[in-house]
Parts: C-alpha cells; sequence; structure tokens
C-alpha cells in the first residue's frame, strides 16, 4: 500500500498536474472575486 501511494505521489509530479490545479484555482478565485465586485461595489444604496 506505501509503495502504491508512493507511485501516485510521483505520478502526480511527474505529470504536471500539480500546475494544472494550482491554476484551476487560481482562474476560479479571479472570476469569484470579479462576480463579487461586480455584486456589492456595483449595487448602489438607495435611500
Amino acid at each position: 500500500m506505501n509503495q502504491l501511494m508512493l507511485n501516485a505521489f510521483y505520478d502526480t509530479v511527474n505529470e504536471h498536474i500539480g500546475p494544472v490545479l494550482a491554476w484551476t484555482f487560481g482562474l476560479l478565485l479571479t472570476i469569484e472575486l470579479i462576480y463579487v465586485m461586480f455584486k456589492y461595489l456595483g449595487s448602489e444604496d438607495k435611500k
């Protein structure tokens, strides 16, 4: 089981999946930031 985990970790690093996940989460965070900015900063308080 330990050898299987080490092989899975090696394949993840070797196949460059880590940077792909980092770029994906970075893109999602950017989209979320833009959404929040439009939602809260774009709305006007009408009094």
